[in-house]
This record gives C-alpha cells, structure tokens and sequence, in this order.
C-alpha cells in the first residue's frame, strides 16, 4: 500500500479519526501522541497559534499519519475556523513507510472538486499550484506543515523544504473548506474542536 486513498475526504476527518481534540481554554502542554510530539505552540510568521486538536489518520487498521491543528484563535464553529483571516496551520506527521505524491494530490484535486465546484479559473489556477507542491512521496517521520499567514497567504513545508506560497484569501477559505467544510467533518470534531 503506497497512500492513502481516503484523503479525499477531508483533512477534518483525518484529524478526527481515533483521534482526541480538546478544549484550549488553559495553555496546553505539548501533545504526545504514540511518540509523535505536536509542540504546544506553533509559529506562523509573527504569530503565535496554539495547538487545537490532534489525531489519527488510519487506512486498513494501519496509522498513516498523526496530525495537529492549530489557530491563533481556536473557535468551535467549523464556518469560522474556515473563515478566520487569522494565522493557522495543520502538521501531518507521517508514520507509515511512505505515502507517494499521487495519493496526496489526487486527494486534494478531489477534494477541491467536491467542496469548490464553482472555483473561478483564477482560483483553480491556485489550486493546481498547490497541488504541485506535493511530486514527492513523504516517508516515515517526516512532516507537510501548512501554514496561512495574514497578508502572505498559504505555505507548504515539506521534509523541512519550503515548496511555495498560494496567496489570496479566495484560497485559503477553499482549502480550509476541505478541511473543516460541512459534512466534511466527523462528529467528533464538530463536537470536539478546541475553543474557548
């Protein structure tokens, strides 16, 4: 098995599945999960965002990846993480042997299609850019951070190496839509994202 087929439906869901998110009212402590540490604060070029929730993405009863949400201001309302202009980002720790560059980019093609149908040329023009950041497989241990920050747009960091920036807030709302749109994600994270 080379990746994970059921990207597709939505980072929300991934950072959910037997996963554990939590209020953040109190500062929190740094997070470990099954030996994989999400440090309790993440910067996002001058700010500061707090860890939100962490959790498991499995496929076939194996973990792929472990993955970390975090916000400058954590909120509970999927349509307001999604459209917060604030600095967030999400860190996808991969433990599985290795997850190859077609899987996370039709992940993310599938993804846009479904949740942005009506993307203008220029929006779907980001997305393929986005998407092209992503022709490498990621290996055990390493990291895909994705950041947005206010003014600069939206980052990929991956194994260390910075792939680009996406500008625009039209962006930003679609690719977080994936992420925390409605009905992308589960239960548990629509009950359980950290907010105050």
């Amino acid at each position: 098995m080379g990746g994970l087929a059921g990207f597709r439906k939505g980072l929300a869901a991934l950072l959910s599945v037997s996963g554990v998110l939590f209020g953040c009212a109190a500062v929190l402590h740094a997070m470990d999960l099954k030996g994989v540490s999400f440090p309790n604060q993440l910067a996002v070029g001058g700010e500061t965002c707090r860890l939100t929730g962490v959790g498991v993405h499995k496929k076939f009863f194996m973990d792929i990846y472990y993955a970390g949400l975090y916000m400058k201001t954590p909120v509970r309302d999927p349509e307001a993480v999604i459209q917060s202009g604030e600095a967030k980002a999400v860190v996808l720790h991969v433990v599985y042997k290795q997850v190859d560059s077609d899987k996370w980019v039709d992940g993310w093609r599938k993804g846009f299609s479904k949740k942005v149908p009506d993307a203008s040329p220029e929006l779907k023009k980001k997305m393929e850019r986005f998407t092209a950041f992503f022709d490498q497989p990621v290996k055990k241990g390493e990291e895909i951070r994705i950041a947005y920050e206010p003014g600069v747009g939206t980052t990929v960091v991956i194994a260390g190496t910075e792939k680009g920036t996406v500008s625009g807030d039209d962006f930003m709302k679609a690719l977080w839509r994936i992420c925390l749109g409605r009905h992308a994600a589960s239960a548990d994270l629509t009950k359980g994202r950290g907010g105050l």
